[in-house]
């Protein structure tokens, strides 16, 4: 994963080669927490990758279009050879996130696009090596607005799927509150929970890993 577990509850030796095996075969990490988007950003860009490593990353903003570069980690932008932003405003104009939009058209529109890019970027992707794709979506938020739990209940079991046949790392922002209810009904479509805070000194993380337990709040750190 893109942070370390440098201190647990329970064993921390179990957590750390939780963290090696999810790696191996792509993660699928929802991410939570009433929290800024400026620290959803942050989040994401290490989630992304550090800078310097090649990565394939796509990445969907279903929020808006503001400050699109500042979701990609360090230097990397939208107009890197291997990096794909799709925006808000083609996600629109696709009836994603058009509330008039029928169901199946919604789920369906959003998840053509994002597999589109993962075989256009990644034709040979049983050959990758793990975490080589990073897949980031911002967020379920607009979407569960728009269409309810069902519909993208539906949408993460696709979404993730199609990221773990690349063995590609996703993450999924869910803006909310850990003990919400749409956190509860889709917490347990995903291998594990990233919860963002902001606290007295600055945005914190910790992570959440079914039958391992759970991570302290360590600070979370620029790339």
């Amino acid at each position: 994963m893109s942070s370390p577990v440098r201190s647990a509850r329970g064993e921390g030796g179990g957590l750390r080669e939780t963290f090696r095996e999810l790696k191996q075969r792509g993660p699928q990490v929802l991410v939570t927490g009433d929290v800024p988007e400026a620290v959803s950003r942050r989040a994401t860009r290490r989630l992304l990758g550090h800078p310097d490593e090649e990565r394939h990353r796509v990445f969907a903003l279903t929020d808006g279009d503001a400050a699109a570069e500042r979701w990609f980690p360090g230097d990397r932008t939208p107009a890197d050879d291997r990096a794909t932003l799709i925006s808000g405003g083609e996600l629109r104009s696709s009836a994603v996130v058009d509330a008039s939009a029928d169901r199946d058209g919604a789920e369906d529109a959003l998840v053509r696009r994002i597999d589109g890019e993962i075989r256009s970027r990644c034709p040979d992707s049983d050959t990758l090596p793990p975490a080589m794709l990073r897949v980031g979506l911002y967020s379920l938020e607009t979407l569960l607005e728009a269409h309810g739990i069902e519909t993208v209940r539906r949408l993460a079991y696709r979404l993730t799927g199609e990221v773990r046949r690349a063995r590609g790392m996703g993450h999924y922002h869910l803006p909310r509150a850990s003990d919400s209810a749409a956190v509860a009904d889709l917490q347990f479509v995903f291998d594990a929970r990233l919860e963002l805070r902001t606290g007295a000194a600055g945005p914190e993380q910790r992570w959440h890993l079914p039958g391992r337990g759970t991570t302290n709040w360590v600070a979370l750190d620029e790339q």
